[in-house]
């Protein structure tokens, strides 16, 4: 009887463990595995499976890490850090969206310390469902009429774009205070539902816009093209896409990550989204970007959007220089890249003050 019992409990053993003997040991299987091709051995391996933010967090390195610290410019502290551009764009956990049914409404605990900075910001609860990620944006065709009509009312100074004509002219005042890349030169703009910043931008004499918008849309205009963030990704690891003279955002950053418009929730979503566009930048070309501003009083209202002071907008902006600040309630800042390596120069540029407005914190 012993032998015969020994037999059985050797078949049971090896049908229970026998099939999975290749496996790694201590990682279960999961749609997420990642099968990285090695180009000089053209081996394969597995990664263990983690969670998204996980992955993010550690493409993304000290950009998310939010704790460098910074030398005084003429608004607010100035970061520098180095930046793995390459990383930003093959991590596709940074362009996934939530695949929920409905937007999130609070932020998850274990996020809770990343979103807030270590507590740094307060959240309040201001809710929005608007799921459009990849689908069809409101606007979804810009004809040419619509956006040549947009562009004489800016000329005329009664562009009321989304926000109203002041909102509209702050942003124009800092196109113009730009001082590369706009007149003559081609420009990302990120997140637009109707094209009233696009044709600002046309308007003050750029040659061509690519609009990147979470949802789809076709232009029917000559000078824009537009892209959803898939595109945008893969465009730049195939190499089609370019580098930029400017960027030009407008109450749009802010929402990043906070899953209002179907994305992941991310809490370094503005952040990278802006480091992108550095990468993507041409050296010594401009960022012209309007948020939410609170300088003493910043803070997050979930899922509506982020406002910026004197702790996010240093890494919000990290790796561009300082160069002007306009008015308006999302108060309109414009910087440069001064260089590929930036921290080369840093120092001496920040001693160098802009002659448009006197050196202030606030």
């Amino acid at each position: 009887m012993i032998p015969v019992t020994l037999v059985i409990l050797f078949v049971g053993i090896y049908t229970l463990y026998g099939k999975n003997a290749s496996k790694t040991p201590g990682i279960q299987e999961s749609s997420s595995y990642a099968k990285i091709p090695n180009t000089k051995t053209e081996a394969w391996s597995l990664r263990e499976s983690l969670d998204p933010i996980e992955y993010i967090r550690k493409d993304c390195g000290e950009l998310c890490e939010t704790n460098a610290i910074g030398v005084p410019g003429p608004y607010f502290d100035q970061i520098t850090v180095p930046i793995d551009c390459d990383a930003l764009f093959i991590n596709e956990h940074i362009d996934r969206g939530h695949g929920l049914s409905i937007a999130p409404k609070t932020i998850p605990k274990h996020l809770h310390s990343d979103f807030t900075m270590n507590n740094r910001l307060n959240v309040s609860s201001w809710y929005f469902n608007q799921v459009y990620l990849g689908k069809t944006a409101n606007m979804a065709v810009w004809t040419e009429k619509i956006i040549q009509d947009y562009i004489s009312l800016a000329k005329d100074n009664k562009l009321k774009g989304t926000y109203g004509i002041l909102e509209t002219n702050a942003l124009r005042d800092g196109l113009k205070h730009a001082p590369v890349g706009i007149k003559n030169g081609r420009v990302l703009v990120i997140g637009s539902e109707i094209p009233w910043v696009e044709a600002c931008v046309l308007e003050a004499g750029a040659r061509e816009v690519v609009t990147l918008e979470y949802g789809k849309i076709v232009s029917k205009h000559p000078k824009i093209k537009t892209m959803i963030p898939d595109q945008f990704r893969k465009s730049y690891l195939d190499k089609t896409l370019g580098r930029f003279d400017a960027i030009v955002t407008y109450s749009s950053i802010e929402h990043s990550g906070l899953g209002r418009y179907g994305d992941g929730l991310n809490p370094w979503g503005d952040i990278i989204a802006i480091a992108r566009g550095w990468c993507v930048t041409k050296e010594r070309g401009s960022l012209i970007i309007g948020v939410e501003y609170s300088y003493e009083m910043e803070h997050i209202k979930f899922n509506a959007g982020r406002w910026y002071g004197k702790i996010r907008y240093p890494y919000l902006a990290t790796n561009w220089k300082q160069h002007y600040r306009g008015h308006g309630r999302q108060r309109v800042h414009v910087f440069t890249k001064i260089n590929v390596n930036f921290t080369n120069t840093l120092e001496y540029d920040l001693k160098k003050t802009h002659p448009y407005l006197p050196v202030k914190k606030h």
